[in-house]
């Protein structure tokens, strides 16, 4: 009786111990085989072959390869809650091979995260001083919360003129704006919700505030459109959104900025956070499809407004990402579609209300 429990206790471990080595063999194919597999045989990949590589070694160059936002790809989510490897991140595939990689990549963005970045506009003095004593003065993600209260304190706000304002034509309108995901809001302390069709909490607010402050500062007729191209579901927003681009396009001809209002997701609140005098701001970022027609032209005018954020408010842009979208974000449609993030969900709508008042500075400083 003894020697046959104890046979059936040697099958038992026998078996997991098959079991285990198939789990083992099946981890190894899924982490080094199947990407290799999928770099030189799956189009997407095999296309981008030389650039995943030069990204690798060279990380300032990245070029994000991620597909529309809406996409779901359920295998990638299986394969990374299986294996930890993200298949539409290159990044994923580099640490399962090197995992030392991932640990370094965790350091640098607690490197990044530590506060809030600490914006000094320039005044009339720092317009005349070089270069790098402008980089001196600007104060960047400080650790310390006492260290940043006192520096609040001594920042002062922009004594450079601002653009003298225009004779208001509103038949003419310079500057669209549109949502495509329109129901995004804010949520900074996480008991709230991140989408909403209260027209006074999510981007129509932000949008409203805009062609407001462009208008009655600048005098830059701009059009708000507050259409809901996000609901009943996010998905497909962008093929909404798009015959409402279309619409204005036809109508007409005048626009010099086209510009798809969102918040940003996912993004900490101290990255997404800039802070000039005593208020807190939401940073803006620019997201740019590098597949259409018109992604050359796109790309300068982003740069465009992205450089007059960096040489008026240094530090409050938080860059322009480059993706490559079926959808291209509808900047197929037009060379003067730029998409702006406004903060993220973890910012307040005071703080993305307040980042108004710069992006209508810097947009009337760019309309020509």
């Amino acid at each position: 009786m003894g020697m046959h429990k104890r046979l059936n206790w040697i099958s038992i471990l026998e078996s997991l111990g098959k079991i285990g080595v198939f789990l083992v063999v099946i981890k190894t194919l899924l982490s080094h085989i199947l990407p290799i597999m999928l770099i030189f045989f799956n189009s997407k990949y095999k296309i981008n072959t030389y650039q995943f590589l030069l990204v690798q070694a060279t990380p300032m160059l990245s070029i994000y390869q991620e597909e529309d936002e809406e996409d779901i790809n359920w295998f990638s989510i299986i394969t990374k809650n299986l294996t930890g490897i993200d298949f539409l991140d290159y990044k994923t595939l580099l640490i399962s091979g090197i995992p030392i990689m991932g640990e370094v990549e965790q350091q640098i963005l607690a490197i990044k995260e530590n506060g809030p970045v600490i914006v000094i506009p320039r005044s009339e003095t720092t317009l005349e001083k070089d270069e790098e004593e402008i980089q001196g003065e600007e104060i960047i993600n400080n650790s310390s919360q006492q260290k940043e209260e006192t520096t609040i304190n001594i920042v002062e706000e922009a004594k450079s003129d601002p653009p003298k304002k225009r004779k208001l034509d509103p038949k003419k309108p310079l500057i669209l704006i549109y949502h495509t995901h329109t129901t995004e809001s804010f949520n900074p302390d996480g008991r709230g919700e991140n989408f909403t069709t209260d027209s006074n909490l999510n981007l129509i607010k932000v949008g409203q505030e805009l062609k407001r402050e462009l208008e009655e500062k600048y005098g830059v007729s701009t059009i708000h459109d507050t259409t809901f191209h996000d609901i009943p579901k996010r998905e497909g927003a962008y093929l909404k959104s798009r015959p409402t681009v279309q619409r204005y396009l036809k109508k007409y001809d005048s626009f010099k900025i086209i510009i798809d209002l969102h918040r940003d997701a996912n993004v900490g609140k101290n990255k997404a956070t800039a802070i000039i005098g005593n208020e807190r701001y939401g940073r803006v970022m620019f997201v740019v499809d590098t597949l259409n027609k018109n992604h050359t032209r796109n790309n300068i005018l982003a740069s465009k407004i992205n450089d007059k954020f960096n040489y008026l408010y240094p530090g409050f842009s938080r860059g322009i990402m480059y993706k490559q979208s079926k959808s291209h974000y509808n900047q197929d449609l037009s060379s003067k579609i730029v998409l702006i993030e406004v903060g993220s969900n973890e910012n307040s709508i005071e703080e993305a209300l307040n980042s108004v008042k710069i992006i209508a500075r810097v947009l009337a400083e760019c309309i020509e």
